[in-house]
């Protein structure tokens, strides 16, 4: 697999620097197309059913300010765009352009819809999708988006904190518990990883039946990718955190993980290794279900 393609949403909010910059910074790793993404709502159709007592003045209210939050943030996320064009001296094309193959370029569409449709339909053409990591509590539109662009694209998902990293990819961590989920994320991972200075392989141990990291490490031996194996022991607090804090330690600026290898909904009552993730990631994390 190689990266040719990919989709970075820019939603507009304040979170939309992070997910632009890490675009930026895998365009240029693979020397490849950015195209970026801002969904605005139709808010006629968006507008929540209201009740008989509502007046005809107050549901035209209604719209006209939402449809002006709405212009605010097509507004920035087009600024923001074009400020980073600018500064950056970046090649821009049109979102349907063809383009020769090894190209770095970049693209911006906006378009009227839902924006979770419009992640999952364009992002199955795009090799890696990149946003926001979104907030668990109150951030309904970002969560979303996220389960989108996790379960019906198809696609590798790397989710960026609101702040631009300053690198990414330079040394990557690996979770490796030997699940489906997490062999489908170094998969994915491989043209990640081949360019990594430094490639790490971080294995809870749990049981006497814990997953050997070495094994891996001679998989991706075989890539041509040096991997040194990392085991920790996770202790009382969520093997999320855990997580976290051992790709710290490693100086990771990226951890490839398997995403939800339990349901969402024992993930969301019990807690799990991509909830630690959603809740405490304060480096890109690249998810593949």
């Amino acid at each position: 697999m190689t990266i040719a393609r990919i989709l970075a949403i820019v939603d507009g909010s304040d979170s939309s620097a992070g997910s632009l910059q890490t675009g930026l910074q895998l365009g240029r790793r693979f020397s490849c197309r950015v195209d970026f993404l801002h969904v605005e709502p139709d808010v006629v159709t968006s507008v929540p059913i209201v009740g008989e007592g509502m007046s005809g003045a107050a549901v035209e209210q209604i719209i006209g300010s939402l449809q002006a939050e709405a212009d605010a943030r097509s507004k920035a996320a087009r600024d923001l765009f074009d400020s980073q064009c600018a500064a950056q001296s970046l090649q821009r094309v049109q979102p349907d352009d063809d383009i020769s193959p090894g190209t770095f370029c970049v693209s911006l569409r906006q378009v009227v819809g839902r924006e979770s449709e419009e992640v999952a339909r364009r992002g199955r053409l795009a090799d890696l999708i990149v946003l926001a990591r979104p907030a668990l509590n109150g951030d309904v539109e970002g969560a979303a988006d996220f389960d989108a662009a996790l379960f019906d694209s198809g696609r590798p998902v790397v989710l960026v904190p609101a702040e631009p990293v300053a690198a990414l990819g330079d040394t990557v961590a690996i979770a490796w518990n030997r699940s489906r989920e997490a062999a489908r994320a170094v998969a994915a991972a491989l043209p990640v990883l081949r360019q990594a200075d430094k490639v790490f392989i971080l294995t809870a141990r749990e049981t006497d039946d814990s997953p050997e990291p070495s094994e891996l490490a001679r998989y991706l031996g075989g890539h041509g990718i040096t991997a040194k194996t990392w085991a920790f022991s996770p202790g009382t607090e969520p093997i999320g955190d855990s997580l976290m804090r051992e790709a710290h330690k490693a100086g990771a600026d990226l951890l490839v993980m398997g995403a939800y290898g339990h349901s969402r909904l024992r993930e969301f009552v019990l807690g799990g290794a991509t909830r630690g993730v959603l809740s405490h990631g304060v480096i890109p994390v690249m998810l593949v279900h």
